[in-house]
């Protein structure tokens, strides 16, 4: 990196360049010398050049005593600058079950996506050497692709953006245009704690590392972008995204799909429904197990309150525990109904039932078979397996009766028994649809 007086680093006048047309940008600053750094080159660059306006925001987290300081130097710069400064106190929670700095993280995120209005740009000081501490650290940790491919240089940050101009600069060449630009700072103490995992990476680990192969860092930020390239390209293939018997989201298996690009499908399905997705060790080992299944395993894997199940070529995202239709003692065909357990609604079917008629419900008798219209009886069992009824709804199923006599198994089919009904001229027939999750896409 040259010094102050001279044009800036062409990687950053190229980040600078491709979000100009933004209508504001933001920036995170800490007071540590990265952020500083940063303040100071995108001040230099709006002298010569046509962009937003520039607006500096500190997140005073409170957790140190120098806090108050790094506030007033953050506010300093930008009063040097010109740049409009805001300056946001958090509370950060210890009680969300995630360590301090994560939970820090959390907060300060938050703050960010909540100032960030459409299509404005956040731009952080993460340089080259936070890169290569990152997917260092990740690797010792087991991540997988997506962790693997380090901090990107630009992501969606709720209706704006992020993106980091330093990403491929080195920590060496920030510090000589601090020092040339004679920059005040001051960084966190905590970062020469050796006793966190990053900081003995960064303090212990890395510059050995650098006596062997003094280009290491280079040829890490490398490996990142690739994998970052090779992410993207997946995400450009369309998930096969398909509804179960009675609505449950569910992912189809790809012919050919091998374990990499699978865990890598079941991450990016959870992820955009919204859903934590378990560490990318389980699931690729549940990816394997679904892919190498026989027909009667059920491969599963249980993360938070949720679980996926791998059965007949799909693998499906359930509640740990099931829904059941708990339904009124008298059900009119044709007549919608909703309620905690889901929606019951009925669609027009030539085979269906009479509208207006009067049904009661019940749950299922442990031996009871079940025959179609114009089929044989079968046994419980046996009828699943010739209808496709997933395993973990079969206990959940309801039985419509007229008479005594069971017309439909809800969600599935009209029974024979709905043949001794009298169809009195035209009068309309329906087939009942439950559906126990009021979203086909996001199981709460």
């Amino acid at each position: 990196m040259r010094a102050a007086e001279d044009p800036l680093p062409t990687s950053v006048g190229q980040a600078l360049e491709s979000v100009c047309r933004a209508p504001k940008w933001w920036l995170a600053l800490s007071g540590g010398r990265d952020s500083i750094v940063l303040l100071d080159m995108v001040h230099r660059w709006l002298q010569s050049h046509e962009g937003p306006e520039l607006h500096a925001i500190h997140i005073h987290h409170g957790l140190s005593d120098r806090a108050d300081h790094w506030a007033r130097l953050c506010e300093q710069h930008c009063a040097d600058r010109g740049v409009p400064f805001e300056c946001h106190r958090v509370s950060v929670s210890r009680d969300l079950g995630l360590g301090l700095e994560a939970a820090a993280r959390e907060a300060r995120y938050a703050i960010f996506e909540n100032r960030l209005g459409p299509g404005e740009v956040l731009m952080q000081g993460h340089h080259q050497d936070d890169q290569v501490e990152t997917v260092l650290y990740r690797l010792l940790r087991g991540a997988g692709p997506r962790g693997l491919a380090g901090i990107p240089a630009t992501r969606s940050l709720g209706v704006g953006r992020i993106i980091r101009p330093l990403l491929t600069s080195s920590r060496a060449e920030i510090t000589a245009w601090a020092e040339a630009s004679k920059l005040l700072f001051e960084d966190d103490p905590s970062n020469v704690d050796t006793s966190f995992d990053r900081n003995f990476l960064r303090h212990e680990v890395l510059p050995l590392i650098a006596t062997r192969w003094p280009s290491f860092r280079q040829t890490v930020t490398r490996a990142a972008l690739l994998q970052q390239l090779t992410l993207a390209e997946l995400d450009q293939c369309p998930l096969a995204r398909i509804s179960g018997l009675l609505g449950e989201p569910g992912l189809r298996i790809d012919e050919g799909s091998d374990n990499a690009a699978l865990s890598h499908q079941l991450y990016r399905w959870l992820v955009e429904d919204a859903a934590e997705p378990p560490n990318f060790t389980q699931l690729s080992e549940f990816a394997r197990q679904s892919l190498e299944a026989h027909a009667d395993r059920l491969p599963e894997l249980i993360f938070g309150n949720q679980r996926l199940v791998a059965w007949q070529g799909a693998i499906y995202r359930l509640p740990i525990e099931m829904p059941t239709a708990v339904l009124p003692s008298e059900i009119v065909v044709g007549m919608n109904l909703t309620g905690d357990w889901g929606s019951l609604y009925w669609e027009a079917d030539c085979n269906g039932l009479p509208e207006g008629l009067s049904l009661s419900s019940r749950c299922r008798e442990p031996r009871e078979k079940f025959a179609l219209r114009g089929r044989r009886s079968r046994e419980f069992k046996q009828f699943c397996q010739e209808q496709a009824i997933p395993p973990w709804w079969r206990a959940a199923l309801t039985v419509l009766e007229h008479d005594g006599v069971p017309v439909c198994l809800l969600g599935v089919s009209v029974l024979r028994g709905a043949d001794d009904i009298p169809y009195v001229g035209d009068i309309a027939r329906f087939s009942p649809r439950w559906l126990p999750f009021q979203s086909l896409d996001r199981i709460e």
